[in-house]
């Protein structure tokens, strides 16, 4: 959708994230703690994830991606390579039966699965440029829960709301695909984190 362009007069609002999105890898390094942990991992499977919206991409596949290629950067385990498995509801991960058959297909792996939610944020108008030019930003908002399953018994092992997050873009920076990527790398760590409850003994 094109930007709406209107003259405004009165004090500048502050501009909104628009810096192109930095997606190889987390802004830092996981703390100190979590990577003791991420090096105590299993075998894992980031197997798919259950959504509730289209957005112009598959938003199940780009989140197994992301979250794969983040755990081969900075952990040791084995992260099993396979097709993103389509969750067709929330019912689906308390489902003990389902999930104890795909772990032992699996070689009985740490299951990572939940829920990734993307909705449109509301209207916000930003500056662009150094002119009194203004622009309706487009921006969604990312709610997301990770669900451990041990591949074993098809037990759920722990369950993790991540804070939410909301970004807003204009021009090239403000397509569904580009928020999104922007939002999983600046909340890796909080994935990490729960990915990592299992080796803490977590329980949710």
């Amino acid at each position: 959708m094109r930007p709406h362009f209107v003259t405004i007069t009165v004090l500048s609002i502050a501009a909104a994230a628009c810096t192109a999105p930095h997606i190889s890898r987390p802004q830092s390094a996981p703390p100190a703690d979590v990577q003791l942990k991420l090096a105590t991992l299993p075998r894992v499977w980031v197997a798919g994830f259950a959504t509730d919206w289209k957005p112009e991409f598959d938003l199940n596949s780009e989140t197994v991606r992301l979250v794969r290629a983040h755990l081969r950067t900075w952990s040791s385990a084995q992260v099993i390579e396979a097709e993103p498995l389509p969750i067709d509801s929330e019912r689906r991960l308390s489902d003990v039966a389902y999930w104890r058959t795909l772990g032992e297909e699996h070689r009985h792996p740490l299951i990572v699965t939940g829920s990734v939610k993307l909705h449109i944020a509301p209207a916000r108008v930003v500056q662009r440029g150094v002119r009194t030019a203004y622009a309706y930003a487009d921006g969604r908002v990312l709610d997301v829960t990770v669900v451990l399953i041990d591949g074993r018994t098809g037990e759920v092992v722990s369950t993790d709301k991540l804070p939410r997050r909301m970004r807003y873009g204009v021009g090239r920076f403000s397509s569904t695909l580009s928020l999104f990527l922007q939002m999983m790398n600046a909340g890796m760590g909080d994935w990490f984190a729960a990915i990592t409850h299992a080796a803490s003994g977590g329980t949710g």
